[in-house]
């Protein structure tokens, strides 16, 4: 290269670094409120007007107080500037100067890079930019005598796109904050931006189905009601519910997707003409918002043919109740327009017994644990028939889940137990019109009324 043309390159460096060492030093701190005329958010707040993606990078280093020599605390503030100068120095390696919007040094050990990211960079790019720059980042302080710390230091680092509109740009970056530093402390996978994003685009799309499973009645061989269950896109890491619902609690999109399965279910429920009650999956953690009481509301009253009666709640131990009194209340909410509820994983352990004991609910389910291989111990059985009392005392019926296998069906005969479901029954699909049951259902429901017969004659 021509002389002139290395005088120039070096120059424009140097006007880019100074620029990034500008950004950081007019720029306040994240945990300062942010005022209407603070520069990162207005140029922020802009792109995204303009339909920009933007992102926060987040390098945060790991105990960096304990690597310090004991009585050299006032080194701290000229540490922080040493990692910032450093920071600076290598951005224009990784990305360029136009997509860097601003920097920000968060509380002592947090050091944060909003940036522009063109929609033609994929996640991936992305996160291995950010990992090469925190390896060369950590390499350089690495021998740097003036930092005067006792080991090397080392960085976690947290990648994550804004939030879209509608919410406010201030709140995008809150919400960006948040997770970034969940993942740059290993709280969160570091794929957590990119896997939210597609869970976040198939719950606008809506893009869910749901099956149902019946419960069935097992003196009369009826279909007593149907379980909604949910299932993801097809051939995608959240087609099965468990994984589908952990990571939209993770999110914090958990009440999005429970009420997207509730509209699914109620759609299915009048096109498809079913009488008999309806068992839908809610966490406490959805049943306790008021925002979810009122969409309710709103909802059932585009679905006249729905009685609150038919729908019974089943609440689900995937995340524990805190607060029972708030609970019960919460409950009553929802008893008074005519809900009922289920109380799921009966017999797996205190917390579940705890919540009956508690909120006393309409049902019991007992759980596929204490179901399976029942026939073949006196034990398991034992605590079935404790669990029947108590649910007589309190005046609550009983469901059994899991039944895969007639010896299993025979026990719940002995021990009165009237309610079941399992894929020995039949195994979860779509829901059909009323009165037009698969020929596994009829032939089931005649094998049901047989067992009854056979359980009443040796009794």
């Amino acid at each position: 290269m021509h002389l002139f043309g290395k005088i120039r390159q070096w120059r424009m460096r140097a006007k880019n670094r100074a620029r990034l060492r500008n950004l950081i030093e007019e720029m306040p701190a994240i945990s300062a409120a942010f005022s209407m005329d603070d520069p990162l958010l207005l140029k922020l707040d802009e792109l995204r007007k303009r339909n920009r993606r933007c992102a926060l990078v987040l390098f945060n280093v790991d105990n960096f107080s304990q690597l310090l020599y004991p009585g050299l605390y006032d080194q701290l503030t000229a540490a922080e500037q040493i990692i910032s100068r450093h920071i600076i120095q290598l951005l224009p390696a990784y990305f360029k100067d136009e997509h860097i919007v601003g920097l920000r040094h968060f509380h002592g050990e947090e050091y944060g890079i909003f940036m522009e990211v063109p929609y033609t960079i994929t996640y991936m790019e992305m996160h291995y930019q950010c990992l090469k720059l925190r390896d060369e980042l950590a390499n350089r302080l690495k021998e740097k005598a003036e930092l005067r710390i006792t080991g090397q230091i080392k960085f976690g680092v947290g990648f994550f796109t804004f939030e879209k509109e509608p919410i406010s740009t201030k709140l995008a970056i809150s919400v960006a904050y948040h997770y970034a530093q969940a993942i740059a402390t290993k709280k969160l996978p570091s794929n957590f931006s990119h896997t939210r994003n597609e869970l976040s685009d198939i719950m606008d799309k809506e893009s869910i189905h749901v099956l149902t499973q019946p419960i069935m009645d097992l003196h009369s061989g009826d279909i007593f009601g149907w379980e909604v269950l949910t299932r993801g896109p097809v051939n995608t890491p959240f087609y099965k519910p468990l994984e589908l619902f952990e990571f939209a609690y993770q999110a914090e999109l958990l009440p999005i997707l429970e009420f997207i399965v509730i509209k699914k279910a109620f759609k299915e429920i009048v096109e498809r003409s079913i009488r008999e009650q309806v068992f839908i999956n809610i966490t406490s953690l959805t049943l306790s918002q008021r925002k979810f009481y009122d969409d309710i509301v709103d909802y059932l009253s585009l679905y006249p043919s729905i009685k609150p009666k038919q729908i019974v709640f089943e609440i689900t131990e995937r995340h524990s109740i805190r607060d029972y009194r708030e609970m019960a209340a919460v409950m009553g909410k929802y008893r008074k327009l005519g809900f009922r509820f289920a109380l799921d994983d009966a017999g797996a352990g205190y917390a579940s017994l705890q919540s009956i004991s508690e909120l006393i609910p309409d049902m019991i389910k007992i759980d596929r644990s204490l179901i399976q291989n029942i026939d073949q111990g006196k034990i398991k059985q034992a605590l079935l028939k404790a669990l029947m009392q108590f649910a007589q005392d309190i005046e609550c019926e009983v469901i059994a889940e899991g039944i895969e296998r007639v010896e299993e069906a025979d026990i719940l005969y002995q021990h009165a137990v009237t309610k079941a479901q399992g894929y020995y029954f039949a195994k979860p699909a779509r829901m059909v019109e009323g009165g037009n049951l698969p020929t596994q259902i009829n032939e089931m429901r005649d094998k049901i009324r047989l067992r009854a017969q056979i359980s009443n004659q040796l009794a």
